[in-house]
């Protein structure tokens, strides 16, 4: 006698459903954040050093005019004056410049009024103040000069304080203050000169100033 078999249960659909309907919300969810990344990469700017442009030095040449200011790498200064200028390397030519701040500077028949620089050569020019590390003074003059290796070559210092000064011609100064001077310079006013000049006048500018007070 054969039994009967027994009807095989149905899967319900009803557990299936609900996942299909929550996939669709986060499929659209991806979709839309794809889309947004892309948008994004395509408005970009891009960090490739092969795209990114080449960095060029700012060179200026000034000829025959006049500029209040000036801040560039090269600068080229020709008959014609800066009032303030900051730069790397900076050549003067029958000009002037009032401040400078420079690394590498040269000047010819031309004239600074003050200047900070590495290196700072004056040649048939002027510098009225002036700090620097190398200087050189060709026929030239220059009135109160602070550097660390100075060279005077036949030129004309008022007041010059240096680690090392070095004469290559006869020059004058009127105070030269230095650790170590080779060569011949026509100081009026050597340190000991300057010190009892300086103690001297603050003498006689007390004696002034109490006779002042008791009128």
């Amino acid at each position: 006698m054969i039994e009967p078999s027994s009807p095989t249960p149905k899967r319900s659909r009803r557990h299936a459903e609900p996942a299909a309907d929550a996939a669709e919300p986060l499929a659209a969810a991806e979709a839309e954040a794809a889309a947004e990344a892309t948008a994004i990469a395509a408005v970009a700017p891009s960090t490739s050093s092969d795209t990114a442009p080449a960095a060029s030095p700012v060179v200026e040449t000034v000829l025959g005019r006049d500029l209040d200011r000036t801040v560039v790498s090269t600068l080229h200064l020709e008959r014609g004056g800066i009032g303030e200028a900051t730069a790397d390397t900076v050549e003067l030519r029958m000009g002037g410049i009032g401040r400078l701040d420079a690394h590498d500077v040269f000047v010819q028949y031309g004239g600074v009024g003050a200047a900070r620089a590495d290196v700072l050569s004056v040649e048939w020019g002027s510098v009225g103040a002036a700090a620097a590390g190398e200087l050189r003074v060709t026929q030239g003059i220059a009135s109160n000069v602070i550097a660390r290796e100075a060279t005077i070559d036949q030129g004309l210092v008022r007041t010059i304080i240096a680690q090392h000064v070095t004469v290559t011609r006869p020059s004058a100064a009127l105070v030269v203050l230095a650790a170590r001077v080779d060569g011949e310079v026509r100081a009026l006013l050597d340190w000991r000169g300057a010190l009892a000049f300086g103690l001297g006048f603050g003498l006689i500018a007390g004696l002034s100033r109490g006779l002042r007070r008791r009128r």
